[in-house]
């Protein structure tokens, strides 16, 4: 299996540099269909794309397979292996009876023994409306919540091949939207929006345990752990104690005591969390009340932001550092960050594209030139470096 992963990732190697491009994998919303965006009132196809990208080339999508995907939740339905053997999909809804999206609670196992051919190979029940999924260092765990079921499942992985392992049940209307797993592959970490805590979970083989909960905010969404584990970094769309109530908020907190050491304002609905591959930055994708249909009222004048944060060290450890913001569309989701930290990728879903900065440790450039255009709403993007 790695063998042909190496070979076609050496098929995408940058000409002149004998560097390897970066992979993204990238998740489409067909079914998210709105009045107002001048479009068809018709479903366009789920898919999830694999995108090569690197710091000095375009985006280009290089393979791609029509699955369930999602925009819904934050832009967390998708992880990857590390060495990108298979990708898995979770799949909150799916279209029902007179065309309404309807719960569901699947996870896709998509193998990309050649990344010009995903390849569905599995399908697997979770929770009851699956947001986030996320995949362990070793590939060999992975955890999906369950945000209409209260639920947060261990599935083991062997050979690719998911088995439903053990279960954790939240308190009713918990809504766990986002779980996290510390690069040790022991502990976890569920952000509950419906009730304003994070559940620490312990992972031991194949068994699942909660261990304690702590408070974070109103409606946790998105988040990311520091890779050392220490610090747990949380977009919390209700805001956190020390901002406005009601306002977008980022918070930091110490997971060896569950206390919150920072916490700043950073506008309505900060969806992702993506940190550096070196750790170093955070960047934040904000929805900033940008409209989420063409036709709206403020659709020309309020806009998605941007922001960039460094990860504060030495004496500043436990809080972020604003570096500087940069301008997006509209309702924009999921990013990541090409290897070397030079270039992010961003989706926006009313425009229904991937839009290209690039970031040289102090300001945010943006290429219009590289954007990529897809044919569904973005709503989930990850490389092996996040997920």
């Amino acid at each position: 299996m790695v063998r042909k992963i190496l070979a076609s990732a050496c098929l995408l190697a940058l000409s002149g540099t004998a560097a390897l491009a970066d992979i993204a994998i990238s998740g489409q919303d067909g079914k998210q269909v709105r009045a107002g965006d001048g479009l068809p009132m018709t479903p366009t196809p789920d898919s999830v794309a694999v995108i090569e990208f690197s710091s000095s080339k375009a985006p280009r999508v290089i393979g791609s397979i029509e699955v369930c995907s999602t925009q819904m939740g934050p832009p967390a339905a998708l992880a990857v292996a590390r060495d990108y053997s298979f990708v898995l999909a979770a799949c909150p809804q799916k279209i029902g009876e007179g065309g309404k999206n309807v719960s569901e609670k699947l996870v896709s196992v998509i193998g990309l023994d050649d990344v010009t051919k995903p390849k569905l190979l599995q399908q697997v029940e979770a929770g009851e409306g699956t947001t986030a999924v996320y995949l362990n260092k070793a590939g060999t765990v992975a955890l999906a919540t369950g945000v209409g079921d209260d639920t947060i499942t261990l599935f083991t992985i062997k050979d690719r091949k998911l088995t439903r392992a053990s279960q954790v049940k939240l308190e009713a209307k918990a809504e766990p939207r986002e779980i996290l797993i510390a690069e040790d592959g022991k502990t976890a970490y569920a952000l509950r929006f419906g009730d304003g805590k994070v559940t620490k979970l312990a992972i031991t083989g194949d068994q699942l345990s909660r261990v304690t909960d702590w408070d974070v905010g109103v409606q946790p969404d998105g988040g990311a752990l520091t890779r050392d584990g220490r610090w747990l970094i949380v977009n919390n769309f209700g805001g956190a104690p020390g901002t406005p109530k009601g306002n977008g908020a980022t918070t930091v907190t110490d997971t060896r005591t569950g206390k919150i050491t920072y916490a700043v304002e950073v506008g309505a609905l900060p969806e992702v969390v993506a940190l550096s591959p070196d750790n170093k930055y955070v960047a934040l994708v904000i929805g900033n009340g940008s409209a989420t249909v063409r036709n709206a009222p403020n659709y020309d004048s309020v806009f998605g932001k941007l922001s960039l944060f460094a990860v504060g060290q030495g004496k500043a450890q436990g809080t972020l550092i604003h570096i500087t913001d940069a301008q997006l569309g509209h309702a924009c989701q999921g990013a990541v960050w090409s290897d070397d930290g030079k270039r992010l990728l961003v989706q926006c879903s009313v425009e229904r594209d991937i839009r290209v900065f690039d970031f040289d440790g102090k300001a945010l450039t943006e290429r219009p030139e590289a954007v990529l255009k897809m044919v569904s709403r973005p709503g989930a993007m990850v490389t092996n470096k996040t997920r």
